[in-house]
């Protein structure tokens, strides 16, 4: 679960890392030392589409194999609630033999 937050927060907040590491160098040069309004919706657009693209390689990348698995949904049995699982598909009859 924390390792699937980290993934979508992480992406998100490193613009903004990257650019305070920034303001921090540039103003120890003297330079202007503060958060603009474009510089923070540019940042925040970055953000989000480096979310974004994490998001997709997740979904691409991730999961279970879709071939040679059977999806069992949740069960009631006897009395209590079965998780829902994905086991391995039994092999056709002739490879059995």
């Amino acid at each position: 679960m924390m390792r699937g937050i980290l993934f979508h927060v992480i992406p998100l907040l490193l613009p903004f890392v990257v650019y305070a590491v920034y303001l921090y160098f540039n103003a120890r040069a003297g330079g202007d030392k503060s958060w603009g309004k474009t510089s923070l919706a540019v940042t925040t657009m970055i953000g989000l589409i480096l979310m974004a693209a994490s998001l997709i390689t997740l979904g691409l990348v991730g999961g279970e194999p879709s071939e040679g698995t059977v999806y069992v949904p949740p069960r009631f049995e006897d009395g209590r609630v079965i998780d829902s699982q994905v086991l391995p598909a039994d092999p056709p009859a002739e490879q059995k033999e």
